[in-house]
């Protein structure tokens, strides 16, 4: 019994290379996408960042003011009608 070669012929090997090449090309270019909207996203994360720290040191800062002396002797003559030792509050009439 004489055993039949198979030859695969020049278009079957290139079908079959263009088929394996457009399989890479596809997932290139998927991976290509998927990258770019990764780098999107940490850029959109990166600016929420320096918005969140620029808004950290916002309230630090007013943190401490409100410890200062300045701001406890504003509160007071605001809120409470405080006045100082030798100082006149004078108050407007309503009309």
């Amino acid at each position: 019994m004489a055993r039949r070669r198979y030859v695969v012929k020049t278009r079957v090997k290139f079908m079959i290379a263009m088929l394996v090449i457009g399989y890479f090309l596809v997932t290139y270019v998927q991976q290509e996408l998927r990258i770019r909207e990764q780098h999107a996203k940490m850029e959109h994360l990166k600016q929420q960042i320096e918005q969140v720290e620029e808004l950290n040191a916002e309230l630090e800062r007013q943190i401490e003011y409100t410890k200062s002396e300045e701001y406890i002797e504003k509160v007071a003559r605001e809120c409470f009608g405080w006045v100082k030792k030798g100082e006149i509050k004078f108050i407007e009439k309503k009309k």
